[in-house]
């Protein structure tokens, strides 16, 4: 069938419109200064030096960097610093490795050796300084180590060390060296002060001059198709034919701040020319001299002086900075354009169109042409923007005060949509092709004019709500996201005039009760997605009903708080989740992971939730970040090398000496049971920040896998005895196992459960047996001895019974009669106290009369005469003391050296309590009431400190 002329001439059209389009995208994207992705390393990562000199890679994957502080090297995840003796710094690094060992030569201020690696896997430092005879040091420091002719040269600004392997020998050229530059089979070399020469091995031999460099130095010879690259530090590059020993100057273009900067080191990478400086960055050309992209301090890099650069196996860039380390993703299929000098804010939406980029973002509309580099605000949409969407010729922006139309840089409202626009989507329905925008209140319809282009039409009548975002499926249902409460299904009548069909779904799950839940609505190949946060649902549109979406459930589990799909080609597809950009492929009718963007390796991430990406053709992904975009291109990236999941260290915690010991991993390991406490430290050396996980696994003690720490470390603790399989295993976001490795050890029993324990045990148990026999025998024996014992023991115990009884009833008695007797004592004692005292008071008593006069003189005296006679000679209660201390051993010298403060009274009281008198009884004796005996009993009490509870004449009984 032919082709009509009218839609020839409209196919033509459009065609060419997309080709033009297309080119249109491809040539500012080309001219936007996006850079690659660069991860900065600060001193607080890796807890080193600030200055670091050279950088190398072993070949396990290990990248080492000389550094202040000595031999650092990191392995993606753990970093470790290698000390060279009086921790000196390392200026210089060089890597032999072959088959049978590998050797990390290093070079620092008057000394230099090499590292290599024990059977443990652990570094140990061998110094080469000591072969070195009849040499006087003086400050020479190792700057390069080069190999050349199965020699190696370390090489300072003065000196020239040359190793063989076995022997150093010493050269001092003049000039001496400042670089040399091994190519080949040859070495070229840059001398100080002098031009450029060809080392032989021994001597020097001029190539030019050095005013054919300008009177500048070669810092690097790069290879640039059969000729080569002279870098020169302040003289810019220069071709060198070595076939026909010319000398050109390479022009480059659009790089002429490299040009005045000082270049410090270059390297080449494929086509890519990488020149490091000391005070601008580093600067990237291709092979026809055109400016790729240049990183410093404003836009990535965390220094610009470069002291160092190598690339690794993966064809990335380090840097070794004047302050930290920096790794330049070259190859990465992500690179970003964050411009210091424009502050825009979080970028919510982004559009090409007319070679031109619109960023929507809440400072405004900004836009980026191509003719002048630069980001610019548009006038009159300096508001937070929602979004910015193109349809046909014609720009629509959505921004917090309605909607706007943009043409030739200028704002032109739309004056009927007053409220915030929030998303536009064009859609068939009903046969008609309409633009449907959601707003902070209602839904604007849009219909075309006569013109071809779009016009505001009318607002839907029967709804207002706070709607996100839109999606209509091919029935002509427009599924209407809320910001907070759940989904809107809502059909329209054919004037798209008013609702006339309206659904509210506030939660698919009948076991949620929940009033706000907001729900992500999404469109997947042609097919309406919804995303609760816990699982997928689709509408079924035989049913009417909205179901469970049971192929994204099984193939991206966990993944349903994504909040946006948008379609890469037909097989690729963004999910844009809170913490991450992730990209799935639809191949043999099942999801799988192809490649996941976390927010984590983004300097600037967009905010969690708002995060959106533009996909411009085929190849090319536009990532909304915070003060930026990024680019995911996938022509861009390129197979990584190949590597194996390794183990760095096995160490044991011997728990009798409390020390820390290793153990060679190619060997089965034989552990004491003291020292079954054992950690493994696995590497895999990947620098890219992808998402990697060890897991572990111990046969024997464990029942399931088990992830190591963020250290990627597996530690058992406290093992029994037996024998073990550590197994471990590395796997990537999507959850392929990448490479596996295993160890097998054992720990072997404690010393009470080895054979000689048992025979000792056997032994022990063999005598016990013995002994128990013997000591039956014996028992026997002295059971019958002992009844015999115990008959005579009954007979001699009731003989010594009765003795005892008899001694006792004799002692009752004769305490019985001696307390008698002392009663019969204290009586007479106190009668014959109170008669003394009763002729002394009479006495006293004559006395006092014969004085007043009552009683003659002569009469009294012969009163006082006989009152005399009748008095004892002795005191009477000292003599009663005396003998009641016989009898009552020294009672009253005892209580009156415990208790000094107690008068005579308190003794005589004292004395007749102790024989249990009563006190009517003691009234009496004394010649005192019953209640002066109560009060003297009283203070008696206080002054032996006795408690109301304490007896006082049970006291005075028992007291010694």
């Amino acid at each position: 069938m032919m082709m009509q002329p009218a839609c020839k001439k409209q196919f033509c059209t459009v065609f060419f419109t997309v080709i033009f389009m297309t080119f249109a995208m491809s040539s500012i994207t080309q001219e936007i200064p996006f850079i690659p992705p660069v991860y900065n390393y600060t001193t607080d990562l890796y807890n080193a030096g600030d200055q670091n000199w050279a950088i190398a890679q072993g070949r396990n994957g290990i990248i080492y960097f000389g550094n202040n502080n000595g031999l650092l090297s990191y392995d993606g995840v753990n970093w470790e610093m290698h000390h060279l003796p009086n921790n000196l710094s390392v200026k210089s690094i060089y890597i032999d490795s072959n088959n049978n060992y590998e050797r990390i030569y290093v070079g620092s201020f008057e000394e230099f050796g090499y590292f290599e690696s024990n059977e443990t896997n652990q570094l140990i430092y061998h110094s080469l300084r000591r072969n070195i005879k009849d040499h006087q040091f003086h400050n020479d420091e190792i700057w390069n180590i080069y190999p050349f002719g199965g020699k190696l040269y370390f090489q300072t600004f003065a000196t020239i060390f040359v190793y063989d392997g076995a022997e150093i020998r010493i050269q001092k050229p003049y000039p001496a060296v400042l670089y040399f530059f091994p190519v080949g089979e040859k070495m070229f070399a840059q001398l100080i002060g002098g031009g450029f020469s060809l080392f032989d091995g021994e001597n020097f031999h001029p190539v030019f001059t050095r005013d054919r460099l300008n009177n500048d130095n070669a810092i690097a010879m790069l290879p640039y198709g059969e000729d080569w690259l002279l870098v020169t530090s302040k003289n810019g590059l220069y071709r060198f034919s070595e076939k026909e020993n010319t000398l050109t100057p390479w022009h480059i273009s659009g790089s002429s701040e490299l040009l005045q900067s000082s270049i410090n080191r270059a390297i080449v990478s494929g086509d890519t020319y990488i020149f490091g400086t000391l005070n601008s960055g580093i600067f990237a050309i291709d092979k026809d001299g055109k400016q790729l992209w240049h990183i410093h301090r404003d836009n990535g890099l965390n220094n610009n002086t470069v002291l160092a650069l190598f690339r690794d196996r993966d064809q990335t860039v380090w840097a070794a900075l004047d302050n930290g380390l920096s790794n330049i993703r070259t190859h990465s299929p992500l690179s970003f354009f964050e411009p210091a000098d424009s502050q825009i804010g979080p970028v919510e939406d982004i559009l090409f169109h007319d070679n031109r980029l619109y960023l929507a973002t809440n400072q405004g509309i900004f836009s980026f042409s191509d003719t002048d580099g630069k980001l610019t605000p548009v006038p009159g949409l300096d508001i937070q923007s929602w979004f910015i969407k193109s349809f046909g010729n014609q720009i629509f922006v959505g921004h917090n005060l309605g909607t706007s139309l943009l043409k030739d840089m200028h704002e032109i409202p739309v004056q009927e949509a007053h409220t915030g626009g929030l998303d536009m989507k064009q859609a068939t329905i009903n046969g008609r092709d309409i633009l449907l925008e959601s707003t902070y209140t209602s839904l604007l319809v849009y219909v075309r004019d006569n013109s071809g282009n779009w016009t505001f039409s009318h607002p839907v009548e029967g709804f207002s709500d706070l709607i996100k975002n839109l999606e209509i499926d091919y029935a002509g249902n427009i599924w209407a996201g809320h910001m907070y409460k759940g989904v809107y299904r809502l059909k329209l009548d054919s004037g798209f005039k008013k609702v006339i069909e309206m659904e509210n779904y506030l939660s698919f799950d009948s076991t949620q009760v929940s009033t706000y839940r907001p729900i992500k609505v999404m469109k997947l190949r042609g097919r309406i997605v919804f995303a609760d946060g816990d699982r997928f649902f689709t509408y079924d549109d035989i049913e009417h009903k909205i179901i469970p979406f049971g192929l994204l459930n099984n193939d991206l589990p966990g993944f349903a708080d994504t909040h946006r799909i948008i379609p890469l080609n037909d097989t690729l597809f963004w999910f844009i989740r809170h913490k991450e950009y992730l990209l799935v492929e639809y191949r043999d009718s099942k999801y799988v992971i192809k490649d996941r963007i976390p927010y984590s390796i983004l300097n600037n991430p967009p905010n969690a939730g708002r995060a959106n990406l533009l996909v411009t053709n085929g190849n090319n992904s536009f990532f909304c970040m915070n003060g930026g975009i990024g680019k995911y291109s996938l022509s861009e990236g390129q197979p990584e090398a190949e590597r194996e999941l390794q183990t760095a260290s096995i160490t044991f915690h011997n728990r009798n000496n409390d020390q820390l010991f290793y153990l060679d991993p190619s060997r089965k390991g034989i552990l004491a049971y003291q020292s079954n406490n054992i950690v493994f430290r696995f590497r895999y050396p990947e620098f890219s920040k992808k998402i990697f996980q060890v897991e572990s696994y111990l046969q024997g003690y464990d029942n399931r896998w088990s992830n190591t720490d963020g250290t990627r470390s597996a530690a058992y603790y406290n093992l029994p005895a037996g024998d073990y399989i550590l197994y471990a295993r590395i796997k990537d976001s999507s959850g392929k196992v990448l490479s596996t490795i295993n160890y097998s050890f054992r720990i072997k029993n404690p010393w009470y459960k080895t054979w000689w324990a048992y025979l000792i045990y056997s032994l022990i148990i063999g005598s016990l047996v013995a002994f128990l026999i013997k000591r039956h025998i014996r028992k026997v024996v002295r059971k019958k001895q002992k009844l015999f014992e115990e008959q005579e023991n009954r007979r001699l115990a009731q003989i010594e019974r009765q003795e005892k009884e008899i001694a006792t009833l004799q002692n009752e008695k004769l305490e019985a009669e001696l307390i008698h007797k002392g009663k019969e004592l204290a009586s007479a004692a106190m009668m014959l106290i109170n008669h003394s005292e009763f002729l002394k008071n009479l006495r006293e008593n004559v006395q006092s009369l014969i004085l007043a006069g009552k009683i003659n003189r002569t009469e009294g005296n012969e009163f006082l005469t006989m009152i005399g006679k009748n008095l004892p000679e002795e005191d009477e209660w000292s003599l009663f003391q005396n003998n009641f201390d016989l009898i009552h051993e020294n009672f009253f010298r005892n209580l009156k050296k415990r208790y000094p403060a107690l008068t005579p009274t308190d003794l005589k009281l004292c004395s007749l309590l102790r024989l249990n008198y009563s006190s009517k009884e003691i009234a009496e004796m004394l010649n005192i009431s019953i209640r002066g005996v109560e009060a003297a009993r009283y203070r008696l009490r206080k002054k032996l400190n006795l408690s109301e509870t304490d007896n006082l004449v049970e006291f005075m009984i028992k007291f010694q």
